[in-house]
């Protein structure tokens, strides 16, 4: 068992949030959390948020630039998760996000939703978020058990 793994698709309006049953077999969106303007607000949002669903991990999703180097973007989502990780108490990992925030709006947008408004895009920042914990999850089954 994983236990319950949580996935932050940080943004500077919006955070994305998901999370997977304990098994690690399913994962659902949640509420989107709309950006406080002071960065300590959006750590205690999102921290209230997992706290209450007894999250073991977090998954930070960082925006690196194609040759794997830090962007403003990335390093502003590393002080994030670490500032989550120290108010949950949690272990936090970092993982490229690759393109979730792409390929979760052209799947909002093949599933026949044109995004308008900040709803929309809470939609995309879900799915973001799942996506990431996907990939995350995907990870973890590559990885051999450790010997007894």
């Amino acid at each position: 068992m994983i236990g319950r793994v949580a996935a932050v698709d940080y943004g500077t309006k919006r955070i994305g949030l998901a999370v997977c049953d304990p098994l690690g077999i399913t994962i659902r969106g949640l509420d989107t959390v709309v950006r406080p303007p002071d960065e300590a607000g959006a750590v205690a949002a999102v921290a209230a948020v997992l706290r209450d669903l007894g999250v073991t991990r977090v998954v930070v999703g960082l925006a690196l630039h194609m040759d794997g180097r830090p962007s403003p973007m990335s390093e502003a989502a590393r002080a994030f998760g670490e500032a989550l990780g120290r108010a949950l108490a949690r272990e936090v990992v970092f993982l490229d996000e690759g393109l979730t925030s792409w390929e979760a709006e052209e799947d909002v947008k093949a599933r026949g939703k044109k995004l308008r408004g900040a709803r929309d895009r809470g939609e995309v920042d879900r799915a973001a978020a799942r996506s990431l914990l996907r990939s995350y999850l995907d990870a973890l089954g590559d990885v051999p058990p450790a010997p007894p």
